[in-house]
């Protein structure tokens, strides 16, 4: 077997430099690695490439996305009107992705600076254009999202056993979010607190909810349900 000997990851015979950390490599020359190590290495590194690889990708299509609807916009109306939207979305996603990817951290810390990136990325887009909706109607929708994306995640950290309630606490976490946005969509264009779709999608959700923690605190202590719902 040849590996690299600077990240231990495993080459290709052939290769002159390693894919990961771009040390030049000898191919003919074979390294015995510890076991443990490698399965280590094979645990982390490759982990590690996948997200990279990914994080290509989601690039290639968030830039695209913004190039494409920037293009037809201009080709027909001839300046920025409606593919602003598109636009601030893909961006926002994209400093997500980018944090997610590239940034060695907890994912609480990630989500909070991914929310500071957004937020400079919504006041650039007030900047550049005369629309008032990104701080009054996409920052508080932006904002409420990632407290509930931090909240969520500390729950979910703090869960010793993790088992099917984990998809109960998400499901609420979503009916939250589906509250919150509805509130905020209905002040801004009504000013007033007026909830519809959310109601109707929190009332779905309810009972799904209940019947999942039902099933986990059944099968929390039976091995035979256990094997039979996969809990």
């Amino acid at each position: 077997m040849v590996v690299c000997k600077q990240c231990g990851v495993e080459l290709d015979s052939g290769m002159q430099v390693c894919p990961l950390c771009d040390t030049p490599v000898n191919p003919g020359k074979k390294i015995e690695v510890n076991p443990s190590i490698q399965r280590f290495n094979e645990q982390n590194v490759r982990p590690q490439l996948l997200k990279h690889i990914l994080w290509q990708i989601a690039c290639v299509l968030l830039l695209s996305g913004v190039l494409a609807t920037l293009l037809i916009n201009l080709s027909i109306v001839g300046h920025v009107t409606w593919s602003m939207y598109p636009v601030t979305i893909c961006l926002i996603a994209l400093s997500y992705a980018s944090l997610i990817a590239l940034w060695k951290a907890k994912l609480v810390v990630q989500i909070l600076t991914g929310w500071i990136a957004s937020s400079a990325v919504l006041i650039v887009v007030q900047w550049s254009t005369t629309e008032d909706w990104t701080l009054s109607l996409a920052l508080p929708i932006l904002t409420a999202v990632n407290m509930v994306a931090v909240l969520l995640t500390l729950v979910i950290s703090n869960i010793k056993k993790k088992g099917l309630h984990m998809l109960a606490v998400l499901f609420v976490a979503v009916a939250v979010v589906c509250l919150i946005i509805d509130g905020i969509l209905s002040l801004y264009f009504q000013d007033q607190l007026r909830l519809g779709w959310s109601v109707v999608v929190s009332a779905c959700l309810l009972p799904v909810t209940a019947a999942i923690l039902f099933m986990y605190f059944k099968t929390k202590n039976n091995r035979d349900l256990q094997k039979i719902f996969h809990t």
